[in-house]
């Protein structure tokens, strides 16, 4: 089996299992005899169980933010772009949260976003873009941990309208 199919069906398998069990007390076995592969498989792919939300995070905003990049001309559509393709992985980011795991996630938000930044080439000084890296992040995870209460719509509004004063772009 390829590292990739091997790599998913462990995802999937840990997600299953932390529908029903807390994350901490999920074991290898358990783990591999859920995802249908072998021990060796798991330790040729991961280190440990924690791996495998490291390596949903990083897939999950890897795409997220290659698939949205950012340009003058769409940055609004963009940043909601962002927010839907976010709120498409609802289920497993509500999963990661209430299982105390989404501080995980923050390395690629914050990456992802002062990439975009330093692409788009917007902001006044060189603290900027960790500013609304981390801003952005902290917004990203009180969705989540909000339930995603609001729209993808409504969270790109409120995205916005935080920044104002900050930036001279047309939203």
């Amino acid at each position: 089996m390829k590292p990739v199919v091997v790599k998913q069906y462990l995802c999937d398998a840990l997600f299953r299992l932390m529908e029903k069990k807390d994350f901490h007390s999920i074991t290898v076995n358990e783990l591999v005899k859920v995802a249908g592969v072998c021990r060796a498989s798991f330790y040729r792919n991961f280190l440990s169980i924690e791996n495998i939300v490291d390596e949903f995070y990083k897939n999950c905003f890897t795409e997220i933010f290659q698939l949205n990049c950012m340009y003058e001309n769409n940055i609004q559509t963009a940043v909601r772009n962002i927010f839907s393709a976010i709120k498409l992985k609802r289920k497993e980011l509500s999963l990661l949260h209430r299982q105390g795991l989404l501080d995980g996630m923050e390395k690629y938000v914050f990456n992802g976003t002062i990439k975009q930044i330093n692409e788009f080439d917007v902001l006044n000084n060189r603290y900027q873009p960790h500013f609304f890296a981390g801003a952005s992040y902290a917004l990203i995870k009180a969705w989540i941990e909000f339930d995603f209460e609001e729209s993808e719509d409504e969270i790109t509004d409120i995205f916005f309208n935080s920044l104002k004063g900050y930036l001279t772009l047309k939203f």
